[in-house]
């Protein structure tokens, strides 16, 4: 990306009289053809870890911005306390999901006891479908806590574009299949 570039997308319907510098930078609500890009398992200063999928926006207006799933494992929350077992399901059918958009089949083994296990074994296991496509919708939900904040859920679908064209192959020898046309003499 050059300057040029750079410039028109930090300036893209923001105005510099009223904006603040610091304004988030998220993608807006909506529907997006999105490529799983590198799914890792951070673990931040303060202690807390998830599994991390960085979703690729690759196509319409906010081509090539990125959206980043942070999701927890954890059955306790932060004072000890069960996590609600709605917030847990949630997590797991959403990974659940995602490796379904992508083709990964989910199986028992990725989920043990431990989390941080889990959470390696998860990173593991999507790392071949990394650069896989899928649709992906941003939801808006009402934050009471802080109205200014809105929480983000998401829905996937599978990919309404085919990014992978397979090359015809020769169905007795499976080599490529290449027409007299193609010759150049």
């Amino acid at each position: 990306m050059g300057l040029l570039d750079a410039y028109k997308n930090a300036t893209n319907n923001w105005d510099a009289k009223d904006g603040k510098l610091n304004e988030s930078q998220l993608i807006p609500f909506g529907d997006y053809e999105v490529m799983l890009g590198k799914v890792d398992h951070p673990v931040y200063k303060s202690g807390w870890d998830c599994l991390r999928f960085d979703m690729q926006v690759i196509a319409g207006k906010f081509a090539s911005r990125h959206e980043q799933l942070r999701i927890s494992l954890a059955v306790k929350t932060t004072k000890g306390k069960p996590m609600p077992e709605f917030v847990v399901s949630r997590n797991i059918r959403t990974i659940a999901k995602i490796g379904e958009m992508v083709g990964l089949e989910m199986k028992p083994e990725y989920f043990p006891d431990n989390e941080t296990d889990a959470y390696e074994r998860l990173t593991a296991a999507f790392k071949p479908y990394e650069g896989k496509t899928l649709h992906m919708t941003i939801i808006k939900s009402d934050n009471k806590k802080d109205p200014d904040n809105p929480y983000r859920n998401y829905e996937f679908e599978p990919s309404k574009i085919n990014v992978e064209t397979p090359e015809p192959t020769d169905p007795e020898t499976g080599d490529t299949a290449v027409s007299d046309d193609d010759l150049p003499f």
